[in-house]
């Protein structure tokens, strides 16, 4: 596949709607006690959970570049909740007037985001170079095994256990979710999450043991989903990565391409 416009509309689509399923679930706890919103401005998803500060969540993503008052409109919905705006922009919606609005707005741009791609086919198909990795889709009440692999793999701070098992725990049993535990030697070592919407697959998160690592199994993981995705008849397969990280170098080698690299912007010193 080459990219083009409509393919990489498709991916951010893709993406957009996988963060209204995960959202949408987290609504459902305890009443929004979280304090979950989304905004929809023209083409763009504005995403906050009052709950869970910082930016995994509390983020645009779509076409927020339309017109210099669709970002006025999202910026005046981030400033009536009192949380700081992060834009993911990619680049089919530059547009250079509205980034000036953005610029005008106290914002710069402060990192980048890699968005991979590849077109789903039997090549995925291969065994694992380390045949002592297990991978394994997990059962319900396994999710608080997840939860802690999940925090170590990403250095979070231990009291954040608990909140991360019942955030992924809710999606078990929601449409198109997978989540997956890797062992190694019998031991858990790695977990991964999938997410599926119209034959279109996006590798959700990966995460391994600090001292597991360098051993093949964040790219067992991904090669398991995909070929797991494969034997579910998608498409397209779409992962998402810091800019030539290991997880995106992981995915390269699985046969993945670089499809756009988003600029992400925030507030300045916020």
């Amino acid at each position: 596949m080459i990219i083009t416009n409509k393919l990489a509309d498709h991916l951010e689509m893709a993406e957009i709607i996988m963060f209204e399923s995960r959202l949408g679930a987290l609504k459902e706890v305890q009443h929004n006690a979280l304090g979950i919103e989304i905004g929809y401005f023209d083409e763009a998803c504005a995403f906050s959970i009052k709950g869970i500060p910082g930016p995994s969540y509390n983020v645009v993503k779509g076409n927020s570049l339309q017109s210099e008052q669709t970002v006025q409109n999202i910026l005046d919905f981030y400033k009536e909740k009192e949380i700081p705006v992060r834009f993911e922009i990619a680049p089919q919606y530059v547009k250079t007037d509205t980034l000036q609005k953005l610029h005008h707005a106290g914002l710069s741009q402060s990192d980048f985001h890699t968005t991979l791609y590849s077109a789903a086919n039997n090549e995925f198909v291969s065994e694992r170079k380390n045949t002592n990795i297990a991978i394994r889709t997990i059962r319900e009440e396994e999710f608080d095994i997840y939860g802690a692999l999940y925090v170590e793999g990403f250095h979070m701070p231990p009291f954040l256990v608990d909140s991360v098992t019942e955030n992924n725990k809710v999606l078990y049993d929601k449409p198109g979710w997978s989540f997956y535990i890797a062992t190694l030697d019998n031991e858990d070592v790695g977990i991964g999450s999938m997410f599926i919407h119209h034959n279109t697959a996006i590798l959700a998160a990966s995460a391994v043991k600090p001292r597991a690592r360098n051993k093949g199994i964040h790219q067992a993981l991904i090669q398991h989903r995909m070929n797991e995705a494969l034997q579910q008849n998608c498409k397209h397969l779409i992962g998402h990565a810091k800019f030539a990280s290991i997880s995106q170098n992981n995915m390269e080698r699985c046969g993945m391409t670089i499809a756009y690299t988003k600029s992400i912007w925030t507030e300045v010193n916020k």
